[in-house]
């Protein structure tokens, strides 16, 4: 007599493995139950879309079709750099443009309305300049706008015309301060304009920029070509 207890029968291999296979194939053949089949169970069939929604199309008098709301669209994608860069200053658009002959003339460059009245005996290399003075015999005349010089000099000697250099974006960028201008700024830059021949305001790309503050930035380097201006204009 044999001391082991029997245990429990065991199955023939294999035939729990079929068992399951069966009934993952049964599983697999019946409908799955998604999202949409469960809204259309509960849904009637007027409720649910034919067609794939499709936006209005505005159509001219002519009958074609107007894409002007489209390419607004597609424009209002991109930044105002971008779409300076992409659709109005593309350099292969200019370059055609140039061939076909189609090139815009330049703005008009204003005309001086303010002749100089006074020339300086020498303006020194760092660009200062004595100014004009009443004991002899000078008048200074009655402009719409005024520039000062600067103060806190010491002996009370006069100061230096408020234009400097400034140089931006890590040395690609130059340009021409000017500070201290008051009463009719306008004037003062479309005469700032016939003096160094730059285009009118609708040029596209404006080489003068007003700050909030009241300051004149002027694109490229015009420090000497302003400040003989100004001295002649007795300030």
């Amino acid at each position: 007599v044999s001391d082991r207890t029997a245990g429990p029968s065991k199955k023939p291999a294999g035939v729990g493995g079929r068992a399951a296979m069966a009934s993952l194939r049964a599983a697999a053949a019946l409908p799955r139950l998604t999202a949409s089949t469960a809204l259309s169970r509960t849904l009637p069939a007027t409720a649910l879309p034919s067609k794939p929604c499709v936006q209005s199309q505005t159509i001219d008098a002519d009958g074609t079709p107007d894409d002007r709301h489209r390419q607004q669209q597609i424009r209002h994608r991109h930044s105002s750099r971008q779409v300076k860069r992409l659709f109005k200053n593309h350099p292969a658009r200019r370059r055609v443009a140039h061939r076909m002959g189609h090139v815009p003339p330049p703005p008009p460059t204003s005309e001086r309305k303010f002749p100089a009245v006074f020339e300086p005996d020498v303006i020194l290399p760092n660009g200062w300049s004595k100014p004009p003075s009443e004991g002899d015999g000078f008048v200074m005349p009655d402009y719409p706008f005024r520039v000062e010089r600067t103060k806190g000099k010491p002996n009370g000697a006069p100061g230096f015309l408020p234009v400097y250099s400034d140089c931006r974006v890590a040395g690609t960028k130059h340009l021409t301060v000017v500070r201290k201008v008051s009463g009719n700024q306008k004037v003062f830059i479309n005469e700032l304009r016939a003096v160094l021949g730059l285009p009118g305001e609708g040029g596209g790309d404006d080489p003068i920029n007003v700050t909030t503050g009241g300051t004149i930035e002027i694109k490229g380097q015009w420090n000497r070509q302003v400040k003989s201006w100004l001295a002649g204009l007795g300030f």
